[in-house]
């Protein structure tokens, strides 16, 4: 049976439309809900684009130092044709550390470090006054293992050296910014395991102790003589050299830049197509937008290391802190930057200073003078010998009380597990026993060092043999 008009209308009217507070809720719940859906997402999408960035931006890295670069490198130096020799005026170590970046709660700053060397030249030519260059090397991770006493290079092939006091010892210097000092000086240790008795009380102390190695850093200078840097220019800029090192590798590698391009193209392929991947993740974009958008940021190669994990933060942190991990790897031995003086990375910064008259050593080790034997000894074996040859001839000029007092200390600091310095003094210890001059106290003291502190192996029968064989010796003249 066919519905009239008038069964329409009361169709219509039996249906209640919606009221106004109805609707509002139901739109509410809706943009609930896809907020809280988009919340839920964004972390996965973060985590994904991240490593797609990643992925992608360490293939372009690769490409990039494959091929682009070293023929940019061959065409920037070919004018390097003057050669100069520098010498160091100036060096130290820069040590990166931003306390912002570290973890709520978390002590343990190093992970979140980076150390290079840095040197100012001296150099001079036929152009007047002498010039002078800052240049900044292979950058580290910082550790609380690092040492300075095998730091002979700025990179591959390039001398660093730190500046000699008058014992001809190298002085090692680190240089860090005020916010750093400052977080390092008010905040404990992260770890006090294998530092001395009492440990220090801030992770400034703890960082000074832990690199505190004067007889290492003696043995190492009086075995490694002071290089100038051999340095190339461009004749019409004299005022902004490199090292010549620098420049022969990149005329060396310009030959095989057919080579690298094969490899930059197998690098580079992948590298465009995953990372445009990610970028697509991370911005939502398609079409020629996000090709606009993938090929931008490869414009600043050159600063990749530098970019790429600040891109891939606003995808995920973690992965951007392994971004920054492995460029540092890739780039470790061929990071290089060259500057006036003044620009140098941390030329102002705190310093931070090891000698030989400061730190844990300063009454014992500190107190001694030594002169740089010539020629120079060829080991470590040989340093040491001399070493504890000067140091005896010292040792020996000292009174009973004196001597009594010294290697008492040195037990003291050995117990304390303060061991640096100890095995300097071996001979002086022997020769003590041997001393008939030496009263019983300074005898003791000696036998008691030699046992328990000197780090050698020492039986009483063996220093009952030296003992019962005195010499007088006497204080050497002049």
């Amino acid at each position: 049976m066919r519905k009239t008009a008038v069964d329409g209308k009361r169709d219509k009217a039996a249906v209640p439309a919606p009221s106004q507070g109805a609707g509002f809720v139901h739109n509410l719940r809706s943009l609930i809900l896809g907020n809280l859906a988009g919340f839920v997402a964004a972390p996965v999408l973060g985590l994904f684009s991240g490593f797609l960035l990643l992925f992608g931006g360490i293939f372009l890295a690769g490409a990039w130092t494959a091929g682009p670069k070293p023929l940019l490198d061959a065409r920037r130096y070919a004018p390097f044709t003057a050669r100069a020799e520098g010498h160091v005026v100036e060096s130290w170590t820069a040590l990166e550390f931003d306390p912002s970046a570290l973890p709520n709660g978390k002590l343990y700053w190093q992970p979140w470090s980076r150390i290079s060397p840095c040197m100012v030249v001296e150099y001079a030519g036929d152009w007047g006054a002498p010039m002078q260059r800052a240049f900044c090397g292979n950058r580290f991770q910082f550790s609380d293992f690092f040492r300075f006493d095998d730091w002979h290079t700025l990179m591959p092939g390039v001398p660093f050296s730190f500046k000699r006091d008058a014992n001809g010892f190298a002085v090692p210097e680190m240089r860090v910014g005020r916010a750093a000092f400052d977080w390092l000086n008010a905040h404990p240790p992260h770890d006090t395991f294998m530092l001395g008795k009492p440990p220090p009380a801030t992770a400034l102390g703890a960082l000074r102790e832990a690199s505190d190695h004067p007889l290492d850093i003696a043995l190492a200078s009086w075995t490694t003589k002071v290089e100038t840097v051999p340095l190339a220019y461009d004749p019409q800029h004299p005022e902004a050299p490199v090292p010549a090192k620098i420049v022969e590798d990149a005329r060396r590698g310009s030959g095989y830049f057919a080579f690298g391009l094969i490899i930059s193209v197998l690098f580079a392929v992948p590298g465009v197509f995953v990372f445009r991947i990610g970028i697509g993740l991370l911005t939502g974009q398609s079409g020629l937008l996000l090709w606009l958008l993938s090929l931008l940021p490869l414009l600043a190669m050159p600063w990749w290391g530098d970019l790429l994990p600040r891109l891939i933060a606003h995808a995920n942190k973690q992965w951007a802190d392994v971004a920054a991990d492995m460029l540092d790897d890739i780039g470790r031995v061929t990071r290089f930057s060259a500057s006036a003086p003044g620009d140098a990375l941390l030329r102002g910064g705190e310093r931070i200073v090891w000698n030989t008259s400061e730190g844990n050593y300063r009454d014992t080790f500190g107190q001694l003078h030594f002169t740089p034997p010539n020629p120079a000894p060829t080991s470590a074996d040989a340093a040491l010998s001399a070493l504890r040859a000067q140091a005896a001839t010292q040792v020996r000029a000292l009174d009973s009380a004196q001597k009594t007092a010294l290697f008492r200390r040195l037990r003291a600091q050995y117990e304390a597990n303060r061991q640096n310095v100890q095995r300097l003094f071996t001979t002086a210890a022997e020769d003590t026993l041997r001393d008939a001059d030496a009263d019983a106290g300074a005898h003791k003291a000696a036998r008691n060092f030699l046992i328990f502190a000197s780090g050698g192996t020492y039986y009483e029968d063996q220093l009952d043999k030296i003992e019962a064989s005195p010499r007088a010796l006497s204080a050497p003249s002049g």
